[in-house]
């Protein structure tokens, strides 16, 4: 009954854009990937996302987020993918133990349909959304004390004009050797779970800042989890403008 909701969506229906120049300085947009382990049509749409991810480059973010909320999330496996926020994210997208997997979202926005988007959509949806400016710039900086595993994480942000933002610090993990079900119905036991979210610094919605049109520095700390490989840990800062929107995003490799 659970495989049975799981969205099974042709391969002619993707639109694959024109690769984008990459400009550090421009806006980057962030893809969330609602997936779990015992999805058999999960491993289509992360392949999706890595073919966005190499058309876009650094101007794309890639987070994978398996909420416990869904049955696809739960069951046996060698790791617990799951985290808190990515049900807080998933609950506030209209998420439910019955939504159908995978799917996805971009910046937090919504449109007629809501927040949630099938996998063939997300490149028109993207090239919508890629050519939008933003007036909040952000540089990131994360650093692993190695006795503590405490990571210090140095946001700085302008902005064209004053702006409150709410700034969400996330950890992501790459790479993860798992179980994984597959489209034929096999299971893959060595399949590489990426980009996958392990928490947020504080509180899920990040802290309000008001970002000047100086740059203001903003230093955020959070505690590697037991059993997370540093190396192949990231951290991805993304602004958040009052209607709880991405306008902008960075990610950085811990030093």
């Amino acid at each position: 009954m659970v495989l049975a909701g799981c969205e099974v969506i042709g391969e002619s229906e993707r639109l694959i854009p024109m690769p984008v120049p990459v400009d550090s300085t421009e806006r980057a947009h962030v893809l969330i990937e609602f997936t779990g382990f015992r999805c058999v049509n999960c491993p289509k749409a992360s392949a999706e996302a890595e073919v966005l991810k190499q058309t876009y480059g650094e101007r794309l973010i890639v987070v994978a987020m398996h909420p416990a909320s869904n049955p696809f999330t739960q069951g046996a496996a060698k790791y617990d993918y799951t985290c808190e926020e990515a049900d807080v994210y998933y609950r506030y997208m209209g998420g439910n133990a019955t939504t159908p997997f995978p799917t996805g979202n971009i910046n937090f926005t919504s449109d007629e349909d809501g927040f949630l988007n099938d996998y063939p959509t997300w490149a028109t949806l993207l090239a919508q959304q890629m050519s939008q400016p933003t007036e909040v710039h952000l540089s990131v900086q994360a650093m692993r004390d190695n006795n503590t595993n405490n990571i210090t994480v140095t946001t700085t942000a302008s902005a064209d004009k004053m702006q409150d933002c709410r700034l969400v610090t996330w950890l992501i993990e790459d790479s993860i050797q798992g179980a994984q079900a597959m489209p034929d119905g096999s299971v893959n036991r060595e399949y590489y779970h990426r980009h996958v979210l392990r928490m947020a610094a504080g509180d899920a919605w990040g802290e309000n800042k008001t970002i000047p049109f100086t740059a203001v520095t903003v230093t955020t700390t959070m505690t590697l989890p037991d059993g997370c490989e540093p190396k192949h840990c990231s951290i991805v800062v993304a602004a958040l403008d009052g209607n709880n929107r991405i306008i902008n995003a960075r990610q950085t490799t811990i030093q």
